[in-house]
């Protein structure tokens, strides 16, 4: 089912309200004012019913889940050009003919396209149910699309982007539209160019009518005045017709945006018009109704901040505005004003002064205004006003609301765009100054509006070491009620071997069923009476316990982790059971073909170092393990003196402290059995070592191209990680070479692991087993060329700026930031280094990773492991003439190089 949503132009209060309260789960929203009944029909397609008696008139809707942002580039507008379409006759009814049945029954048709939706929408009284059905089936399923009618409204479509074009205000909304998404098809209008309407061809409509207009993409929402029967039963008449199915929908991800953007345009107008984009989620998100509350705020309303003191006070705007977009794969938070071209960049700094006091300065009394003045917009019908708000409205407090302000409307992540007379901005140049002048404005506001930090606020990281060597690191973030914990200590396959690898896993299984007095029913009982989650983990470098809780029973949740780390039970039972999982793990691994070749190439890779074992470990050693083996492993490697515990989340860190000393500072120091871990040789090995193969019976071959790489702490890691985001991704040079361009593989991926010794820099791609030295082929000679020819200062500003964004978005989790905290201090880095990556990111040259690519894409050092069916492979044509291959297969010579980041 599509995502329901209703946009600001709806006026059909009921029905839009409905639509917009269910989003995308209707069963999940059920707790409407009106009864809401959701059911699905035989082909697919959703309906929502809302009956009540308010007034003797039915709205209703078809929601088609296909908007402008469906659209490939080269058919921009094609969804508003066949929403046109589907008033322009029918196989029942004429040019027209919906209109005027309509009309006759004294109801009203129209339609709306949005980025990411169709909506046909009828009133009608309640006497005339049966005709609003009819009419609105007919438009949505029986669209004839006739072809000298398509000619006739293109040139009609045509007109309307004409005159938008006319239109400043327009010109500015797609402008800041323009500016905030780099990718994403939010960038064009929802009404297409003249170029693409122009270019389109009937067949073209007939497609994608076809293709989008299936009842698994479309959804009836009926509210108002009517018989639930009855409507079940016309519904199922008229609608039960369309055609079963649905579109696949590729998904779209805008980079995140890490510095502002200001531009300028010109046209023949009199008062300037400027608006300021802030990027926020996707509609859903969490913070949606914080930041709903913060638009009514700022500028909605003659109370409203910006109003109030920006037009009215200090008379920089004739008007000013503020209003959120919430879209399906992200959103715009828009603050728009018009303004004397003289002041406008004033009235600017104005804007961004006031959005950023709202992260500092709201009290209550405000904010109950706000919820009060969206209440009625509900109550009134309008439909940005989803009822599926209501409820997060009303528990919003003051500091979500000032949180949200701070997270999203940052002047650093903002928007600016600007459209001025002729003569205000002359030039190329003069635009590019003026857009300029927006964003240092917009920062003069912002930075004057800001509360300067007092010197007795609470510092945000606190790190503590305790008389026995454990060291605590506390950051306190209150933005969200939970509070993560990891538990860290150097470890994991480093400290294995043949005999033991595996040791790791299974201990991180075991340690946390049962602890102290609790066996595993009682400790997984407790866990979840707290609202909280617990188990162990091991990596390539590392052991811990992680864990997240709620914020009101941190205090317990930290004593179980406490009882799991100091007196787990290590049942005998238990580690029976733990070992026999962990083999069917294992078992189930070896079905990978993609593990098979990684698994393949680390082995080639490492000959001596510990990371040629498999995280998991083998069949034959966990086999092989006991519980006393294990728990003696656990007492002689991991010492509470050795252990790094992060706590982040709502917390203060003086209880914090308090109570980790309480349960651990008793326990005396004690020093870690470290073994010696040899560096692995890469250089000097025979040529022989450098391809690799195994043979498995599946459909697809796997490859894996890879060569030494660095270590956690390396001065190249950053430049290593931004060679690899140019390299891979679904923009990297391999995937549009490889797969978009030639067409060789489904999947290709670029990858750099670090670790506190080497690790490794791959290439992974997956593809036919016929296309398999072709695609190879591809692979060096992408990787040749970058090597000989380097990169652009442009592919590296682009790949630092996706690499900050992703990074920025990943620690958004109280988890996240408890990991990277742990793990670099555990590591020898010091807390602190995780908050200056973007900052080592943004540093990097293309000059750095032009010596990265040399110094690590080397042909002397590649490694070549394939993993495909035995079929036409090089060990069948070997045993064809009759000669018997070593196993694993090698070849002479090896590819060229490789990277990725994982």
């Amino acid at each position: 089912m599509p995502a329901v949503r209703a946009r600001a132009y709806n006026f059909f209060g009921v029905a839009a309200l409905i639509a917009v309260a269910l989003g995308p789960d209707p069963a999940a929203q059920r707790r409407s004012v009106l009864e809401v009944e959701t059911y699905r029909l035989d082909n697919g397609l959703t309906v929502v019913l809302a009956p009540h008696r308010l007034a003797p008139v039915v709205a209703m809707q078809a929601w088609v889940g296909a908007g402008s942002a469906d659209e490939p580039a080269a058919r921009a507008g094609i969804a508003h050009v066949v929403e046109h379409m589907l008033f322009k006759g029918t196989m029942r009814r004429g040019v027209g003919g919906l209109t005027q049945a309509i009309e006759a029954a004294g109801g009203d048709l129209n339609a709306w396209t949005s980025f990411d939706e169709t909506v046909i929408h009828a009133v009608v009284a309640r006497r005339a149910f049966e005709i609003g059905v009819d009419v609105l089936a007919d438009a949505v399923c029986g669209a004839r699309l006739d072809p000298d009618e398509f000619e006739r409204e293109r040139q009609v479509v045509l007109e309307e982007i004409g005159q938008g074009q006319d239109d400043p205000v327009k010109t500015v909304a797609r402008a800041v539209f323009e500016s905030a998404f780099v990718v994403h098809p939010y960038r064009r209008p929802v009404i297409g160019g003249a170029e693409s309407v122009r270019a389109l061809r009937h067949g073209d409509i007939v497609d994608y009518y076809r293709s989008w207009y299936v009842a698994g993409n479309t959804t009836v929402v009926v509210a108002g005045d009517f018989d639930e029967g009855g409507a079940r039963r016309a519904i199922a008449r008229h609608f039960g017709r369309m055609a079963p199915g649905g579109p696949r929908r590729r998904a779209m991800r805008e980079p995140p945006q890490v510095a502002p953007r200001g531009r300028a345009l010109v046209q023949d107008v009199h008062d300037g018009y400027v608006a300021i984009g802030f990027p926020v989620p996707q509609l859903g998100d969490g913070d949606g109704a914080a930041l709903d509350l913060a638009a009514v705020l700022l500028g909605q309303g003659g109370s409203s901040r910006l109003e109030r003191r920006v037009q009215r006070e200090a008379e920089l705007a004739s008007g000013v505005w503020a209003y959120q977009h919430a879209l399906r794969d992200a959103g715009l938070f828009v603050v728009s004003a018009t303004a004397r071209p003289a002041v406008l960049r004033d009235a600017v700094a104005a804007i961004s002064g006031e959005v950023a006091r709202l992260a500092d300065d709201l009290g209550t009394s405000e904010l109950d205004k706000a919820k009060a003045a969206i209440e009625a917009d509900a109550i009134y019908g309008d439909a940005r006003r989803a009822e599926r708000h209501s409820e997060q409205v009303r528990t919003t407090s003051v500091a979500q609301v000032r949180a949200v302000v701070r997270k999203h409307l940052d002047v650093e992540r903002a928007n600016l765009a600007a459209v001025v007379p002729h003569g205000t901005a002359r030039g190329v140049r003069g635009r590019a100054a003026f857009g300029r002048a927006l964003i240092a404005h917009a920062r003069r506001g912002a930075k004057a509006a800001r509360r300067p930090a007092t010197t007795t606020a609470t510092p945000a990281v606190v790190r503590t070491v305790l008389a026995n060597g454990l060291v605590l690191i506390v950051k306190a973030d209150p933005s969200v009620p939970v509070v993560a914990m990891r538990a860290v200590w150097p470890g994991g396959v480093r400290l294995e071997d043949d005999r033991t690898n595996g040791t790791s896993a299974l201990l991180a299984q075991w340690l946390t069923r049962g602890c102290g007095d609790r066996d595993p029913t009682s400790l997984t009982e407790m866990i979840d009476r707290i609202g909280g989650g617990m188990a162990g983990a091991a990596g390539r470098n590392s052991f811990g316990v992680r864990a997240e809780w709620l914020a009101r029973t941190w205090d317990q949740g930290l004593d179980l982790m406490a009882d799991c780390i100091l007196r787990p039970r290590f049942d005998p039972a238990e580690f029976a059971a733990e070992r026999r999982r962990l083999l069917d793990e294992l078992a189930a691994q070896d079905d990978s073909a993609s593990h098979a070749a990684f698994r393949l190439f680390a082995e080639a890779l490492y000959q001596s170092h510990p990371y040629r074992y498999d995280v998991l470990g083998s069949a034959k050693a966990v086999g092989g393990l006991t519980d006393t083996q294990v728990a003696t492993f656990y007492r002689d490697h991991f010492p509470v003196s050795g252990m790094t515990l992060a706590v982040v989340g709502d917390v203060d860190p003086d209880q914090v402290l308090a109570r980790v000393r309480a349960r651990f500072e008793h326990v005396p120091r004690a020093a870690a059995i470290t073994p010696v871990v040899a560096a692995e040789r890469f250089s000097g090995r025979a040529a022989r070592t450098r391809e690799v193969y195994r043979f498995l019976e599946r459909e697809q071959a796997h490859l894996v191209i890879g060569f030494p790489g660095t270590t956690v702490g390396s001065a190249d890691r950053f430049a290593l990680e931004v060679l690899i985001g140019i390299l891979g991704g679904q923009s990297g040079r391999l995937f549009a070479e490889v797969r978009d361009h030639l067409g060789l593989a489904y999947r290709v991926s670029a990858h750099s692991v670090e670790g506190l010794d080497p690790g490794y820099v791959a290439i992974y791609l997956s593809c036919a087993p016929g296309n398999l030295d072709a695609a190879n082929a591809a692979v060096e000679r992408e990787l040749t060329r970058l090597v000989a020819d380097g990169v652009t200062s442009d592919e590296v500003e682009r790949t630092v700026t996706y690499l900050i964004g992703a990074h920025d978005v990943a620690l958004q989790r109280r988890s996240a930031v408890a990991t990277a905290l742990a793990f670099h201090e555990a590591y020898g880095l010091g807390w602190a280094e995780w908050s200056k990556y973007s900052d080592r990111l943004a540093r990097v040259t293309a000059a750095d990773v032009n010596r990265v690519a040399r110094a690590y894409l080397r042909d002397d050092l590649a490694i070549t492991a394939t993993v495909r069916p035995p079929a036409a492979s090089p060990a069948v044509a070997k045993r064809k003439a009759g000669k018997r291959p070593a196993a694993p297969v090698r070849h002479a010579h090896p590819p060229a190089r490789s990277r990725r980041t994982s």
